[in-house]
């Protein structure tokens, strides 16, 4: 919708035909009552606010059926409401005089009876019944309003009050104020779209030249039109001579023989409401979270996480445990000064569980994995730094921007709102998530040979050691040389010795090379597992919120537009 649509209501509401069937506007008020369930936080107050009164106005009035019509009558002070009051029902009910104002409280007519309950609701205690079933009038409950112009703001409160709820007006004026900008600005204006329940009094109209008023009825005419209430029935009137009385009583009573005012007044009420709505929504349809959106914000999460780091520790966990299971034997104690990358993260209690997994077993009659896996709630890692949370505050931000482009501000705001309803959250919850996946840290089959390999090589190259420093302990003795076979030139205790050494160091050689190819692959296993894991972080905490929130937001626009048909 456009800023001058917006700034041009009045003008563009479409006049409602009087005959509307009461099952449509039955259906209006199911839509109705379904946008004031969606409203809050999604519509600006003075909007969701019109909306309740509007539907709470509309189920109170129609629970007292459609028998009477209430009509209202409604002017400035001196206007002659009352006298008109008077003369429509043909008795002196409401006091006329020169004091002003006359009318301190609404007071009511009900022509033929029957209304009482309709005049609780609308609270008014000061009631007079008037003729009975077969009066022209029967059915019409006329209310003598105060004056809207009262310096008594109880006065004012009670036509604001009421002018809500009444099913038709009658707006009185005279010709010396019926120009009025307390009346133009703060009521017509306000009800422009009612055209169908709105009647206007020109009263007093022997006070003008005769030649005058004509001119001066055209001209309240434009004003009218220009208020957003076009086509508006103007009747020059005046209670003194009776001029034009008996027009204004036989128009009120084809309103009430048709019994159509109330469906009209609720119908344009309708009609105002669903355009402040339609206003609101905008034209723009939210749509779901974009599935790149959604992926990208699970990387930043990642990265703020610290993904990388557990990756590459999956990885060198890998090398290391490699190089202490079928590493060269006489130097794997170097190894185990340097603290195992996993372990040292808190993501790896893999013995413990191994143990209690087995046990767990034992106790059920079922089998342990055998498996070397982790499975933990928590992680010894640092917690996020400023950097780290910054990149997450970032990676909502832009997550919102391009959720929300095209979206009216309030829905903007909405947004960004859901997307930091758990952002304390974020930090503990990725941290679980790193520490519960199952990193790929079993222990491939071929350590076992290798690590078998290795120790035979060494027995190897000890006896091989042995026998040479035995030879050479004899020899330093003086004892006869003892016999020492060979292979070719070389003796054995040497080929035992060098051989299984140079075997063992080449062995070795071969699993660093074998395990940093499995490194590598054990670190890209553990990235895609544990962006996996961030990514059901980010839908749990952000995404899935952000899309219940945008299917309302939809929802709530889809109802606009059926509603401001």
């Amino acid at each position: 919708m456009s800023d001058e649509d917006a700034t041009n209501l009045p003008s563009r509401r479409k006049r409602r035909s009087s005959a509307r069937a009461a099952d449509e506007l039955a259906q209006r008020l199911e839509l109705l009552s379904r946008v004031v369930d969606l409203a809050p936080q999604r519509l600006d107050d003075d909007a969701a606010a019109h909306a309740q009164q509007a539907l709470e106005s509309a189920r109170g009035r129609l629970g007292h059926g459609t028998t009477h019509t209430v009509v209202a009558l409604a002017g400035a002070t001196g206007s002659g409401k009352s006298s008109t009051f008077n003369a429509i029902l043909g008795e002196d009910l409401a006091p006329v005089g020169v004091r002003r104002p006359t009318t301190s409280e609404p007071r009511a007519a009900i022509v033929g009876g029957g209304a009482e309950g309709l005049l609780d609701w609308l609270k008014i205690p000061r009631r007079h019944v008037v003729g009975d079933a077969t009066h022209e009038l029967a059915g019409l409950v006329l209310v003598d309003l105060p004056d809207h112009d009262s310096t008594a703001e109880a006065h004012r409160a009670e036509v604001d009050r009421l002018v809500e709820v009444v099913d038709a007006f009658i707006w009185v004026v005279d010709p010396q104020k019926y120009a009025d900008a307390a009346l133009h600005e703060g009521y017509l204006r306000r009800f422009a779209g009612h055209s169908g329940v709105t009647l206007v009094a020109l009263n007093q109209i022997d006070l003008l030249p005769e030649a005058d008023r004509a001119a001066t009825q055209e001209h309240l005419t434009r004003l009218l039109a220009e208020d957003g209430l076009v086509g508006v029935r103007v009747l020059p009137t005046s209670t003194t001579t009776g001029a034009g009385v008996d027009a204004l009583r036989r128009e009120l009573a084809a309103r009430v023989a048709e019994r159509r005012a109330l469906v009209t007044r609720l119908d344009a009420d309708l009609d105002w409401v669903a355009s402040q709505v339609a206003v609101a929504v905008g034209d723009t349809v939210p749509a779901q979270v974009p599935a790149d959106s959604a992926a990208r914000l699970a990387r930043s999460l990642a990265v703020a996480a610290g993904v990388d780091v557990v990756a590459d520790a999956a990885g060198a966990a890998h090398r290391h445990r490699s190089s202490q299971v079928a590493g060269w034997p006489p130097v794997r104690w170097a190894g185990r000064l340097r603290p195992d990358p996993l372990r040292r993260l808190g993501l790896d209690k893999a013995r413990s569980t191994t143990r209690r997994n087995q046990r767990d077993a034992a106790r059920t009659g079922g089998s342990g994995t055998g498996l070397d896996t982790v499975t933990v709630g928590r992680t010894s890692r640092a917690t996020p730094g400023a950097v780290a949370e910054a990149g997450m505050d970032e990676a909502l931000r832009a997550l919102v921007d391009r959720t929300a482009t095209g979206l009216p501000d309030r829905w903007r705001r909405r947004l960004g709102e859901m997307a930091g309803a758990r952002r304390a959250e974020l930090p503990d919850a990725l941290d679980r998530a790193i520490g519960s996946v199952d990193l790929p840290t079993q222990r491939p089959g071929w350590w076992s040979a290798a690590s078998a390999a290795q120790w035979l090589f060494t027995a190897l190259m000890v006896i091989g050691v042995v026998w040479l420093v035995i030879i050479g302990g004899v020899s330093w003795l003086g004892l006869p040389d003892l016999p020492t076979p060979k292979v070719g030139v070389v003796p054995v205790p040497t080929l035992l010795a060098v051989g299984g050494a140079v075997a063992g160091l080449i062995l070795a050689l071969v699993v660093g090379w074998v395990a940093r190819v499995g490194g590598q692959r054990r670190s890209s296993q553990a990235r895609k597992l544990l962006v996996d894991a961030t990514g059901t972080v980010a839908d749990h905490l952000v995404i899935v919120p952000i899309d219940a929130e945008l299917a309302a937001m939809a929802e709530l626009g889809t109802l606009a537009r059926q509603l401001d048909r």
